[in-house]
């Protein structure tokens, strides 16, 4: 496996983030922000550990600099602006990927969990011709918006860990009005580190059966 640290430039400025990428990747997935408390916390770098052990390579960009703007604990969510904002910046790094020599031959799918679930479907509704799949882990999808949501086309997977009945409720009325291949999981797991973990290898399985036979598009 190699790992590289890579930059992305952004309105003028730089975006930090590693590219870990095992030999003969089968694909490559680009993490939202709010995947885990920052790129370099232990559960991205779990996840993404995850993938890289099932031949995916995997994207994690420092987006630190926009923070949840409201709710409170396991609440949190972005205000609708910092989503479109951290959606274009996901948007540029998938360019970056599709330029990239190691990658750009590699379909793209797109991992958020959390608060980044509606960064996600942002760009999903805006890129999705250049996206093979989506997952997403206790995602507040509908943070969205049912217009970025009515334009999605990415076969989507939803995740829910059971342990909030107010997010998983919110999952199963957003996996309702999606109009695209699409699956809801439910896992139960004994803490969120094993969670994340079931997580991270039911969206495996979900990006390779769709990575197959999804050649990649240039820009």
């Amino acid at each position: 496996m190699q790992e590289q640290f890579v930059s992305v430039t952004f309105d003028e400025r730089q975006l930090n983030g590693v590219l870990l990428l095992p030999e003969r990747a089968v694909g490559v997935v680009l993490f939202a922000h709010g995947a885990g408390d920052d790129y370099h916390g232990d559960a991205p770098q779990a996840t993404s550990g995850d993938f890289v052990r099932a031949g995916l390579a995997a994207l994690r960009l420092d987006q630190g600099a926009i923070a949840p703007g409201g709710g409170e604990g396991s609440h949190t969510y972005f205000v609708h602006a910092d989503i479109v904002q951290l959606a274009r910046q996901l948007e540029q790094a998938l360019a970056w990927l599709k330029g990239n020599p190691a990658t750009r031959k590699l379909p793209c799918a797109l991992y958020g969990h959390g608060a980044s679930a509606a960064v996600v479907m942002q760009l999903a509704a805006w890129r999705g011709g250049e996206l093979a799949a989506l997952a997403v882990c206790d995602g507040q999808v509908e943070l969205a918006g049912k217009v970025a949501l009515d334009y999605v086309r990415v076969p989507s997977l939803l995740i829910v860990s059971g342990r909030d009945p107010d997010v998983a409720g919110l999952n199963r009325m957003a996996f309702a009005s999606l109009r695209c291949d699409k699956q809801l999981e439910q896992i139960a797991a004994p803490g969120s580190g094993q969670a994340r973990h079931q997580a991270a290898l039911l969206a495996c399985d979900w990006y390779t059966r769709h990575f197959n036979g999804h050649a990649s598009r240039d820009f």
